[in-house]
């Protein structure tokens, strides 16, 4: 599983360093994290402008706070409500603003766990992690599965598998600067060797 955003430099992997694959699979991790934040975004306000078009690659806990914030207090259209609508007793408007205030933070976090994370400050990748299992556990036991939600459950299968490579990555990353330093180091000394000896101005020298 991929960077939904592909290989932006055009590189083939066997061209790569290790070190280059593995950056690449950190930030594939924080890339797709940032897709499902703003897909997100996107169905919230949605909701707020009373479009109930849904894009998948959502965050479930978020949208279902801001959706059912809406439902719980008679916002919604009354056609989705049926035969309910005149006997519901709905709650105040002011749960809806404290249920839309609660997604929003908890999007926010989300967000600040892909900024921060940005210079291999893995404890942020790990902390969205924590969450995106906890939202992923909560749609599973709320929606459960079903072939209607089965790509949702797919797509949070995709972003939990992609934040661990992520993190696995950082950690082989910690591995890799002593021996690419030498590595780095002995190519250094190769090819600077190469050049001394093939530097025509040392044969002037020498004759002179």
């Amino acid at each position: 599983m991929g960077n939904f955003f592909g290989n932006k430099t055009g590189t083939t992997q066997s061209t790569l360093t290790p070190r280059q694959v593995l950056e690449n699979k950190y930030n594939s991790s924080r890339n797709n994290l940032l897709l499902a934040i703003a897909f997100t975004l996107i169905n919230i306000v949605l909701v707020l402008a009373d479009n109930y078009t849904y894009f998948l690659f959502s965050l479930f806990v978020p949208y279902i706070l801001a959706y059912t914030g809406k439902y719980l207090c008679g916002l919604l259209p009354e056609s989705i409500y049926e035969d309910e609508w005149a006997s519901t007793d709905f709650l105040g408007r002011e749960v809806f603003i404290v249920m839309l205030v609660i997604a929003f933070v908890i999007l926010a976090l989300y967000f600040l766990s892909w900024i921060f994370s940005k210079k291999l400050r893995v404890g942020w990748l790990i902390f969205a992690l924590v969450f995106f299992s906890i939202d992923t556990l909560l749609l599973v036991l709320i929606q459960g599965v079903s072939v209607d939600g089965i790509i949702d459950i797919v797509f949070h299968v995709w972003v939990f598998v992609t934040l661990i490579n992520g993190i696995r990555a950082y950690f082989k990353l910690k591995k890799l600067p002593a021996d690419e330093v030498v590595e780095s180091v002995g190519e250094a000394v190769t090819k600077l060797n190469g050049e001394i000896i093939s530097d025509p101005t040392s044969e002037g020298t020498e004759n002179i």
